[in-house]
């Protein structure tokens, strides 16, 4: 009896376990997105074959390869998204367009990557904007400064946030980390890809809710 209670444990965990990557596997929200893309990130264009559309898919239960999955969202010929992960042939993806976004799974199939030259120093450069956030890079005799400003704005109140500092760049990655300051230290990380930076931070870069995540453009 006690061999059994064992092993039902031990079965019972297995699929806990495997239940949670499960999960994680078909997480693609806009922060989901963001994490995915510090490991890497690409610009594909839309080429759904037959309808000309290609539909965004939600996470959840049974997503996003259950019909109900699949959002009124959609793209057609040509439209550009990034990509920061592929699984099971769907693809977490962004599209952009002006102050609005939308995040979720594509069919990876109606999908083709688009060849984008690595960026060198010089395209860090600029005032890089998303939303109400703004991310300035400047080169300086000591190397690639950046200097940041976010908000986040309650029905009651306003947090700020803001970082300033040395970065340090690493092809098409960079990434700002606090060289003095108190734990919990303000690190963000930015990659770029076309004509977009992603933004990630710590979490430690100002008051309640005030995040640097996000995709940015300039």
């Amino acid at each position: 009896m006690r061999r059994f209670s064992i092993t039902a444990a031990s079965l019972v965990a297995g699929l806990m376990a495997a239940a949670v990557a499960q999960a994680a596997d078909n997480r693609c929200g806009y922060g989901d997105f963001v994490s995915f893309a510090q490991d890497g990130v690409a610009v594909y264009n839309v080429s759904p074959p037959g309808q000309g559309r290609t539909y965004f898919h939600n996470n959840g239960e049974g997503c996003p390869d259950a019909p109900s999955c699949r959002l009124k969202s959609y793209l057609v010929v040509q439209d550009e998204v990034l990509v920061s992960k592929v699984e099971n042939g769907w693809a977490c993806a962004w599209y952009g367009r002006g102050d609005r976004h939308t995040v979720g799974w594509l069919k990876k199939a109606d999908l083709v990557k688009s060849a984008v030259a690595p960026s060198g120093e010089g395209d860090w450069l600029g005032d890089w904007r998303f939303g109400d956030n703004q991310i300035t890079i400047k080169r300086t005799k000591k190397g690639l400064r950046a200097a940041g400003d976010a908000t986040w704005s309650g029905p009651v109140s306003q947090h700020s946030g803001a970082f300033d500092g040395l970065l340090e760049v690493k092809g098409v990655n960079a990434e700002y980390a606090d060289p003095e300051g108190t734990e919990p230290f303000c690190d963000v990380r930015m990659r770029r890809v076309g004509r977009h930076m992603v933004v990630a931070d710590s979490g430690s870069c100002g008051g309640a809710s005030v995040s640097f995540d996000g995709v940015y453009a300039r």
